[in-house]
């Protein structure tokens, strides 16, 4: 467990403390990883050579497996509530002390420090971060780290809020969480917010993040106004919407330099938002109502959907209000720990047949998704649902995907590789039904998410995306995210074969995959559904081919995690 915290090839460096107290604490949790560190190696050389090592590995494997629901209740989850726990306490203080542009410098020369040492000596191996694949929200393993020099980028703090130009600017490893936190008490918010409190800045910007007022504003990246970088030459480069560096960014998953700042722009926010339920009972009037309220003149704020089945759906719409007035619907506190998640709440509409409307404050919208992970929660407590479990434990939700990805045992994994969907189909709007009903057939993973977005033209400064057919430079065009998230309710499923027709309607359609997850492309294919002109010729000038992976590298399937034959206790 020691070893899987950092990568082997690089040892981390020391933290830069931001105080005498944190240099205390950094000491003792560097005195008591030492310490693990040494007990868990004198235990294996114990066990190897007493013979236990494989039956209590067996034991082990067997107990991940088999009772994953208990270790998920009374282990992860708790521990996810002290870890949250920690990080609010350390970022007010950070806050409070206004350290952390200070020590912002700092951090980013031992970026640099590593890049240069990796230049002395002599680039041996390409480079990547040294974040363990398990601390990710992405379903990756990203097993590739193994083969490659790992760079630790320490860099997790809000650096400073510019309410006269309406920036915020903030580190890679700052999560949506710390975001609200900080912006929410201020009086802003960004205008586009992706529903998962551990996505961080630097996961939506070098790869993609979505969210339902997207029809306006576009994807996160869309939202930035300037990145700050270490290249491979050890430089350090902020760059802006002039530089063709910051429209290649964006989708190339870490493979141009590390990524040590971000600039985005906030908007006001509001109290509340007002949310109206639509249900539906056919596809087809779905998706007439749903172009309708994404390209109209007047669209709501905030779009979304669901798809319970190919004959019952939601469309969800909401607008920013700031007061309570006389005629305004109830307020509902939807994260309410005992209350039910939120897409079983919209499915109110379906079982009632009928519309209503409900205030929400802004930050229980934001994360209107947390408490159930959208619906991955129901695979790991099945009895989630239950009104006993939600008021007993409710509070404690949600378990953190690093930590659910951290007690995995292999037939788990296995699992979740060949029988489980995490996919996000992004197609123009026009072709939002036939997507829909592909995965009806494909996946039948109930429920499917919908969001709406729309992809600008750059001109000669389009980045990996490739611009909309029919449009000129400033130019736009509506677009549709189908996101299916479940275990497909088909027969024999072959998950390759599923996702693979799906990637083929996307690529004779100018559609696009949303990486976070898997691509069973071929380079070939991969290269054909986005456009690499600009990211090629980046690569070349800043001579990132010879110190990064390209980006499918680390999102092809085959590179992925390989199932192993099962311990002969679990086959038994």
């Amino acid at each position: 467990l020691a070893s899987s915290l950092s990568c082997q090839h690089h040892p981390l460096p020391p933290l830069a403390p931001y105080h005498p107290c944190q240099m205390v604490v950094a000491k003792v949790l560097s005195v008591l990883t030492l310490g693990l560190s040494l007990i868990g190696k004198t235990l294996l050389f114990i066990l190897t050579i007493t013979g236990l090592r494989l039956p209590l590995w067996n034991l082990f494997t067997y107990v991940l497996t088999n009772y994953r629901t208990s270790l998920v209740m009374f282990c992860v989850m708790p521990l996810s509530v002290w870890f949250d726990a920690y990080w609010r306490i350390r970022s007010w203080y950070i806050a409070k002390i206004k350290s952390a542009p200070q020590k912002h410098g700092e951090r980013v020369a031992d970026v640099q420090r590593q890049v240069k040492d990796w230049i002395d000596g002599g680039k041996k191996t390409r480079m990547c971060t040294a974040r363990p694949g398990w601390m990710t929200v992405s379903p990756r393993h990203s097993i590739y780290k193994k083969h490659l020099y790992c760079v630790n980028i320490d860099l997790t703090d809000v650096l400073e809020l510019n309410t006269k130009d309406r920036i915020l600017r903030v580190e890679p490893s700052v999560n949506i969480l710390q975001i609200l936190d900080y912006v929410l008490p201020r009086g802003y918010t960004l205008p586009v917010i992706p529903e998962m409190d551990e996505l961080t800045v630097g996961g939506l910007i070098n790869g993609y993040g979505i969210e339902t007022s997207s029809h306006h504003y576009g994807l996160f990246n869309e939202i930035a106004v300037a990145y700050e970088l270490v290249l491979p030459s050890g430089e350090v480069r902020r760059v802006t919407k002039e530089d063709k560096l910051f429209h290649a960014v964006p989708w190339s998953y870490g493979t141009l330099g590390f990524l040590t700042a971000v600039e985005l722009k906030v908007i006001p926010a509001t109290k509340y938002v007002r949310h109206k339920y639509i249900p539906f009972f056919n596809t087809k009037d779905y998706v007439k109502k749903w172009i309708e309220f994404q390209t109209s003149e007047n669209s709501p704020d905030f779009l979304e959907g669901f798809m319970y089945s190919p004959k019952e759906g939601v469309i969800m719409v909401a607008w920013y209000e700031d007061e309570i007035k006389p005629n305004s619907p109830p307020v509902n506190n939807i994260n309410t720990w005992y209350k039910p998640y939120f897409y079983k709440h919209a499915y109110t509409a379906i079982s009632e047949k009928k519309e209503f409307e409900e205030l929400i404050p802004l930050r229980q919208y934001y994360q209107r998704h947390n408490r159930s992970i959208f619906w991955a929660l129901e695979n790991q407590i099945p009895m989630c649902h239950n009104p006993i479990f939600r008021t007993l434990f409710g509070w404690t939700l949600p378990p953190r995907v690093p930590f659910l990805k951290l007690i995995e045992s292999p037939a788990v994994t296995e699992w979740y590789e060949e029988k489980y969907v995490l996919q996000d189909f992004m197609a123009p709007l026009e072709k939002a039904e036939d997507l829909m009903r592909l995965c009806y057939k494909e996946l039948a993973v109930w429920p499917l998410w919908l969001c709406p977005y729309k992809i600008p033209n750059h001109g000669e400064m389009q980045g990996k995306v490739k611009a909309p057919p029919g449009t000129k430079k400033g130019g736009f065009s509506h677009y549709i995210d189908v996101a299916a998230v479940g275990e497909p309710h088909i027969d024999n499923f072959d998950c390759g074969k599923a996702i693979r027709t799906l990637e083929e309607f996307l690529r004779d359609n100018h559609g696009i995959q949303g990486n976070y997850s898997y691509t069973y492309q071929t380079l070939q294919e991969f290269r054909e559904m986005f456009d690499h002109t600009l990211y090629d010729e980046v690569r070349k000038e800043l001579e990132a081919e010879k110190a990064f992976p390209e980006g499918y590298e680390k999102l092809a399937r085959k590179n992925q995690w390989r199932a192993k034959p099962l311990p002969p206790l679990l086959t038994q």
